[in-house]
């Protein structure tokens, strides 16, 4: 279908919450999209739970542990949409999320890629408990470039971002060597090619929970990795005309390094309490 969107749903053992994106998928205004649910090698109830949703539209992969750039991969190849969206196992799109999507591209031909506003919060679990919850909403700001991005005025992350598949044809995939941020260095890839054809939306379409402490990715990434990774996509970067101007290197390698230093002496908490400090 000519406007058929896909949208990629990464997950390992959130059978416990895997329920809210497929149900926010399931009341958008916008019919057609297929959601490919990637399972990175889930030990729990995943597969069960998606397998009582009987809607042809939603589709199960299954792969052995791979981490999420990877479960990303898989997505991207067994996509068949025209667009290509992506939406974590513990967020949720607003009912005309799709809709809007569409409306604008066809407002806009030459754009390639999307991103919109989200209702952000920082989330503190102990376990599945959830027990404090911090609004990060404002973090999105009234206008944006990509050339933005690339300076890390805003903290990019991939849910609700949207492309044409021609971005997956053109071969640009999720680093899999990188645990976390592979999101930004994904568009950094995509606006190195098409600097052009960006648009940022400023409308909040969807809600984006990061998880700190229990199964959250980010905050199970240590504060010298933080450091190695900034370290990684810089060197990866460091050439594209977009990076010009850019402040954040070195001083992101050596805040996180320093930051590991301090952890190491008592001084800091760990990663998952990092962003909870008063």
């Amino acid at each position: 279908m000519d406007n058929l969107i896909s949208i990629i749903t990464p997950t390992y053992n959130r059978g416990y919450i895997i329920r809210n994106p497929i149900d926010s998928i399931l009341k958008q205004t916008y019919l057609s999209w297929e959601l490919l649910i990637v399972d990175d090698g889930s030990t729990d109830n995943t597969e069960k739970i998606v397998g009582s949703y009987k809607d042809k539209r939603i589709k199960y992969i299954k792969q052995k542990k791979k981490d999420q750039a990877a479960a990303r991969n898989k997505g991207l190849k067994m996509a068949q949409g025209k667009w290509i969206t992506y939406l974590d196992s513990d967020n949720e799109f607003l009912p005309n999320y799709l809709g809007v999507m569409i409306k604008t591209f066809k407002k806009h031909k030459r754009i390639l890629y999307i991103l919109p506003k989200a209702n952000r919060t920082l989330e503190l679990f102990a376990g599945k408990k959830l027990i404090k919850i911090i609004d990060d909403s404002v973090d999105f700001p009234s206008s944006l470039t990509i050339k933005d991005i690339f300076l890390r005025k805003l903290h990019f992350d991939l849910n609700g971002f949207i492309h044409s598949v021609k971005i997956r044809d053109e071969g640009i995939r999720f680093d899999e060597s990188i645990s976390v941020m592979e999101d930004w260095e994904f568009i950094m890839q995509i606006g190195e090619k098409h600097p052009e054809n960006f648009l940022y939306l400023p409308v909040i379409l969807y809600n984006y929970h990061q998880r700190y402490g229990g199964d959250g990715i980010v905050s199970n990434t240590s504060y010298k990795q933080w450091a190695d990774i900034f370290e990684h996509i810089y060197q990866k970067h460091k050439n594209d005309k977009l990076m010009v101007g850019q402040s954040w290197y070195p001083d992101r390698v050596n805040k996180w390094n320093k930051i590991e230093k301090n952890f190491k002496k008592g001084l800091i908490p760990p990663p998952h309490l990092f962003r909870f400090q008063k």
